[in-house]
């Protein structure tokens, strides 16, 4: 496939710091645009490190019937026409058990994420010394169902992802030491979740991606992953954005994410997936690769 031949069949697009303005909304011309990219037949695919019940009010915002989602950071695929999971990625129980351990050795609350398609809640808060207050702000925001409990129940299912929440600095050291501990075991991310205010590790299995699960979907719709594009700006976003056929940073992306796209769009306070869906829709999206 030449550039003069690429066209665009799937358009994956992050959420927070991309689709999402500094007052978390979408803006109408985004908004518009990705009506045009659905109508015009794109594959629209919202992925986001959010689990499903935080990202429900934006799909519901957006008033698109896309076909699937990707959250979780890529750990959970959903079918949106029943809701229904189309793929999951979990820690195994016994390794999952194993970091929590681990970091509840540290003295460190931490969230345990489940598949709610599959368990009918989102997971269990365990408490430590070191909870951070922003931990608390998430708990009593978030619409995902989380249980507090003083110790995991015995058949607890695996977690599609581990969370620990204190200030960044402290979790660049502390994923030192659980690189050391769990190499080749599992993979993780440090970001920022703006609508709570807080700094969070993420830890998943390895081979959990928001790009995993974009070539996951390709397979289902029979789509070339070479036919794609991918919107984001923050580190989870690296691997779809240096893999899809169009990667795209937000202007207000970090450098790592710059440094890996092939194109910069506006910021996402002007409209920045707007102007990748004039590209794609008006036949000069490749021109700047």
């Amino acid at each position: 496939m030449t550039r003069s031949e690429w066209t665009c069949k799937l358009l994956a697009v992050d959420l927070d710091g991309t689709l999402l303005n500094r007052v978390h909304e979408v803006s109408p011309p985004d908004r518009a645009a990705l009506h045009r990219a659905h109508e015009a037949g794109l594959k629209v695919v919202l992925c986001t490190g959010r689990a499903l019940a935080e990202t429900r009010p934006v799909l519901d915002r957006l008033g698109l019937d896309l076909d699937a989602v990707v959250t979780v950071g890529g750990a959970v695929v959903t079918d949106l026409a029943t809701g229904r999971t189309i793929a999951r990625r979990e820690m195994p129980p016994e390794l999952a058990r194993d970091v929590a351990r681990w970091f509840q050795s540290r003295g460190y609350a931490l969230l345990w994420l489940t598949d709610a398609d599959g368990v009918g809640h989102d997971g269990f808060a365990l408490d430590g010394p070191k909870r951070h207050p922003q931990l608390d702000r998430w708990l009593s925001m978030t619409p995902c169902r989380v249980r507090a409990v003083p110790r995991l129940p015995a058949d607890v299912p695996g977690a599609v992802r581990l969370t620990v929440v204190d200030e960044a600095e402290v979790l660049v050291e502390l994923t030192r030491r659980l690189d050391a501990d769990f190499a080749g075991k599992v993979t993780h991310n440090i970001l920022t979740a703006p609508v709570y205010r807080l700094s969070l590790i993420e830890v998943f299995v390895v081979g959990v991606s928001k790009w995993a699960a974009i070539q996951l979907l390709c397979e289902r719709w029979g789509i070339d992953p070479r036919a794609t594009a991918a919107v984001g700006d923050d580190v989870n976003d690296i691997e779809m954005i240096r893999n899809a056929g169009l990667g795209v940073a937000m202007e207000n992306a970090l450098p790592a994410v710059r440094a890996v796209a092939r194109r910069t769009t506006r910021s996402h306070n002007d409209a920045g997936v707007a102007e990748v869906v004039g590209w794609l829709l008006d036949g000069t999206a490749a021109s700047g690769t």
